[in-house]
């Protein structure tokens, strides 16, 4: 992992937070409550209709899962693993056979315990996705997997959310993270915890931003803007909360449906990057430059903006592209954007509005061709590992149609592979077809200050790659 020193100089340590002059008068004009104390309550851009895996790389459902799931392995550090739901676990030290013993006193529902019997039969379905053609057997309370072959990235596999022990019931899966999701509406999506405790949050409310006059940015009850751009924000909490700024794993890109590659190379290469993110998000004034969807930090990334020369045939003027916008501060530069593109390129490009609301159901539905052929998507994940950053342009809940084959089976060769330098060449592979093919045209890594508020202890965001709270942790 070449570049981990490279994020090592860019992310920021442990943090920790003082306790909050709630109790003193430190500081001043302080808007969180006693009361506040009970639940964390988060703001988003946007809701998720369903919590499910499938949906896990949108950054809601992320946040959701690092409250509700556990994987058997966290590997926060980049280098040391340490399980949360195993009670004991061991490797040989070629890598062939590993042990889990679950804690059996986990569960996942009220009806569902996290037995061996489970473990062992999600081991067997893991294995598929995995591959490797192991043996699982289930002794004395214990599972064991055995491989043919040595299998050095197996524990990093397990510790993804994607392979984390799930049921899915309803729209909703559930995990053996400290809460569980009770109610999910367009407004809210509550989670509660599954054995309360006197001195932590014992509940999780997100709730969907309503723009710049929603009146829970002035109440003092949002805990967590930090889902939100830092436009979008309350000038209040750069005083009243504590701060430190991060550099995100995740990048925002501009996925190209259309089935004519001769049209997919035209915007790829006649997208002015810069002109088109300043025109998009106006209010945004920091960009950090990528070449690919993978974020500088991320093994196999390129910083940088992508390489682009502009060519259009004459047969191509006059066609229109659709680009869906679910915005209304960028109407009037997005329409500016747009005469420019014309007379650039002699296409044109019509800007087409969409609720918030609306947009995750048209973007990941799996039935019905898209009715655009351009969309701002933001990937990210939790730690270094690839997958993630090509799930929605290459994986089942991909925001694009017309993906050749060629891109859908290179990611799942990625997601298979474990050895962490073939699967390096392979991620660096993907992600420059993705810009030759014209699929998506990466246009910033996101970077910022977050705010948490003041009373908050064992906060470990910005430790290693996690980049979304324990809120289990919290205690003040």
């Amino acid at each position: 992992m070449k570049d981990r020193g490279l994020f090592g100089r860019m992310a920021v340590g442990f943090v920790v937070l003082a306790l909050c002059a709630l109790q003193g008068s430190f500081l001043t004009g302080c808007r969180r409550r006693a009361s506040d104390l009970k639940t964390w309550h988060v703001m988003v851009a946007a809701l998720p209709e369903k919590v499910l895996k499938d949906n896990l790389g949108e950054g809601t459902v992320t946040y959701i899962f690092r409250q509700t799931h556990e994987p058997l392995f966290r590997l926060e550090d980049g280098q040391n693993f340490r399980s949360k739901v195993l009670s004991r676990w061991s490797r040989s030290i070629d890598a062939r056979e590993f042990m889990f013993c679950p804690n059996q006193e986990m569960r996942l529902r009220d009806d569902i315990r996290f037995t061996a019997e489970y473990l062992r039969d999600f081991l067997v379905k893991n294995a598929a996705k995995f591959g490797g053609n192991p043996d699982v057997s289930e002794s004395q309370g214990c599972v064991y997997v055995k491989f043919p072959e040595s299998q050095p990235g197996y524990l990093a596999f397990m510790s993804s959310y994607f392979n984390a022990p799930s049921v899915e019931d309803g729209g909703i899966s559930y995990g053996l993270g400290q809460f569980s999701v009770k109610a999910v509406s367009r407004e809210e999506v509550e989670l509660v915890r599954k054995a309360k405790i006197p001195d932590g949050y014992n509940k999780i409310v997100f709730h969907a931003y309503a723009g710049p006059d929603d009146p829970r940015l002035k109440d003092g009850t949002i805990s967590d803007f930090n889902k939100l751009s830092s436009f979008q924000q309350p000038e209040w909490i750069k005083s009243e909360y504590l701060g430190f700024d991060n550099v995100e794993l995740r990048v925002v890109g501009l996925a190209i449906s259309h089935a004519d590659p001769e049209v997919r190379s035209v915007l790829y290469n006649c997208i002015n990057v810069d002109e088109f993110r300043r025109a998009v998000v106006p209010a945004r004034k920091d960009f950090y430059d990528v070449q690919t969807v993978l974020p500088v930090g991320v093994p196999g990334s390129r910083g940088g903006r992508p390489k682009q020369a502009c060519h259009v045939a004459r047969h191509l003027r006059g066609k229109e592209v659709i680009l869906a916008n679910p915005r209304t501060d960028n109407i009037a530069q997005l329409a500016e954007f747009s005469r420019g593109f014309f007379g650039k390129t002699g296409m044109r490009l019509n800007v087409r509005q969409y609720k918030p609301e609306e947009m995750n159901p048209m973007i990941y539905d799996k039935v019905h061709r898209r009715p655009y052929n351009l969309v701002l998507v933001v990937t990210e994940n939790s730690s270094p590992d690839q997958d993630g950053f090509f799930a929605f342009y290459a994986g089942e809940a991909r925001a694009a149609d017309h993906v050749p084959a060629e891109v859908l089976n290179l990611y799942e060769k990625l997601k298979r592979e474990s050895s962490p330098d073939r699967k390096q060449a392979l991620a660096e592979k993907l992600a420059a077809r993705l810009g030759e093919l014209g699929l998506v045209l990466p246009l910033y890594q996101t970077m910022g200050r977050l705010y948490y508020p003041a009373e908050i202890r064992n906060l470990s965001v910005g430790r290693g790659f996690a980049e979304v709270p324990d809120v289990a942790e919290f205690r003040w």
